[in-house]
């Protein structure tokens, strides 16, 4: 699930709705993803936000229901600033984001099991700053790419 065309450094959006609508049309233009898939991620959002605080380093999973998706894939940016998300864990708190991993997934039970496993993947702080750190797609590559491979 993790490609390299999905993968993204040091972005500078104006928030956080840019950042999901850039990683959303790539996602649809590489045909993972329906055309209703981006808005349906940000109408999610609204009531159920992925903000997460893991130690002092900030991420957020947006997601959406499989019936927009083609195919399985994670789009993967890191930011050149963090940008302010809403917090999963209590919705009214704000988390300094640097790192958004836009999850589509087509299998019904994917999404937990997926979910499941990002959050013990990222559950490394030193690979999350590691990651954020990242001058190039293909170091990006290289640190997920290995992460997944030790937690399989």
């Amino acid at each position: 699930m993790i490609k390299r065309e999905l993968l993204f450094s040091k972005m500078k959006p104006q928030d956080y709705e840019e950042m999901i609508a850039f990683l959303g049309k790539k996602m649809e233009e590489q045909g993972y993803v329906k055309p209703s898939y981006t808005s349906a991620v940000l109408e999610r959002e609204k009531g159920f936000p992925t903000g997460l605080q893991m130690g002092d380093y900030g991420i957020a999973i947006p997601h959406t229901d499989r019936e927009h998706v083609y195919q399985s894939a994670l789009a993967i940016a890191t930011l050149a600033s963090p940008i302010e998300v809403r917090s999963m864990i209590n919705p009214e708190d704000k988390v300094q984001v640097s790192l958004v991993i836009l999850m589509a997934v087509e299998d019904p039970d994917g999404q937990v099991k997926m979910l499941s496993k990002l959050m013990g993947l990222f559950q490394d702080v030193e690979t999350l700053k590691r990651l954020e750190q990242a001058s190039s797609v293909e170091e990006m590559y290289t640190i997920v790419s290995k992460m997944a491979l030790e937690n399989v």
